[in-house]
């Protein structure tokens, strides 16, 4: 069930950093909550992935993870 999740999960990290990247203001209030919950969500399908069918869906959830976690960096860098 979380694997029909992870793709979605992936597109929303990229677009969270693309906007916070351009520092749009859409996202000026919800960036930091937003990367808090996809790096959990990202955790979870890691965790989850236990055949070797879920390796490619692990690489994906690996990626949103670094994605979600660049954005957080970005979102407490910008508070300093």
């Amino acid at each position: 069930m979380i694997y029909k999740l992870i793709w979605p999960a992936a597109v929303a990290a990229c677009l969270l950093l693309v906007t916070t990247i351009f520092n749009l203001p859409i996202m000026q209030h919800f960036g930091a909550i937003l990367s808090i919950v996809g790096i959990a969500f990202c955790l979870l399908a890691r965790m989850s992935a236990r055949s070797r069918n879920d390796a490619r869906h692990a690489r994906v959830a690996l990626w949103a993870l670094v994605l979600y976690t660049l954005t957080l960096v970005r979102w407490i860098l910008l508070m300093l």
